[in-house]
């Protein structure tokens, strides 16, 4: 039987989260699902959890690369491997709401987009909820002056049909921690439909020492205006 969604998930050295991001998805009201973790060559124990959670139940997929690609390229290969017509986007240190799955499908049907978003709840590393985002819409403008767009990754979903024509970018985009960026940028410039769901989609746990805490601010402006500057001019 065809999933009626996909949560894809790139995992590097994730053995201190992959578990509870993992339960998260088993855990939606919506049971009809499919998740697929790219171990992006760990060196940690993932694997191992990804494969005695597999075992116990079958609706996990595990994609065991051997090196390091890069999440760019892990998602790129998670979404090809996608059953569903509607793939997930999950990180894997943050986990879904339960009803993550229920309000995207919902949202799809009733308002027939290409890429759904929505809020999210900031927890710590201990997953204590610090903050509650509301989504905000979506507008060329203020995402080309602020050079951001609002957007939590990890509450995105698109149809599969989108990968055809817009993939994750390696290279400084994913060094940086920015592809997800792009990939919402590419996705708006090819003329794809957004919509969003007014309620949290997922926690979104900060973590100290990710690439999104260490990572160069003045690199990261520097390659997001090179880019606007060329989408734009």
């Amino acid at each position: 039987m065809t999933p009626r969604a996909t949560f894809v998930i790139p995992a590097y050295n994730a053995q201190a989260w992959i578990g509870d991001t993992l339960q998260s998805c088993l855990d939606q009201t919506v049971k009809q699902i499919e998740i697929i973790v790219v171990n992006d060559g760990s060196k940690d124990h993932t694997r191992e959890i990804v494969d005695a959670m597999r075992i116990e139940d079958s609706r996990i997929r595990a994609v065991h690369l051997t090196q390091n690609v890069g999440r760019s390229e892990a998602r790129n290969i998670g979404n090809k491997e996608a059953q569903s017509d509607i793939i997930c986007v999950l990180d894997s240190d943050d986990k879904a709401c339960r009803n993550r799955v229920k309000d995207t499908l919902a949202c799809f049907e009733l308002k027939k987009p290409d890429l759904v978003y929505g809020g999210f709840i900031l927890i710590d590393t201990f997953g204590n909820m610090e903050k509650r985002f509301a989504p905000e819409p979506f507008t060329r403008e203020a995402s080309i002056k602020y050079k951001t767009h609002h957007i939590c990754h990890s509450t995105v979903a698109y149809r599969k049909g989108l990968t055809m024509n817009v993939q994750y970018e390696a290279g400084d985009y994913s060094k940086l921690g920015i592809d997800d960026w792009k990939f919402i940028w590419d996705a708006h410039v090819k003329g794809y439909k957004f919509a969003y769901v007014k309620s949290p989609l997922c926690y979104y746990r900060r973590v100290d020492g990710t690439i999104t805490y260490t990572r160069d601010e003045n690199e990261v402006d520097k390659v997001k205006s090179a880019f606007l500057e060329k989408a734009f001019v």
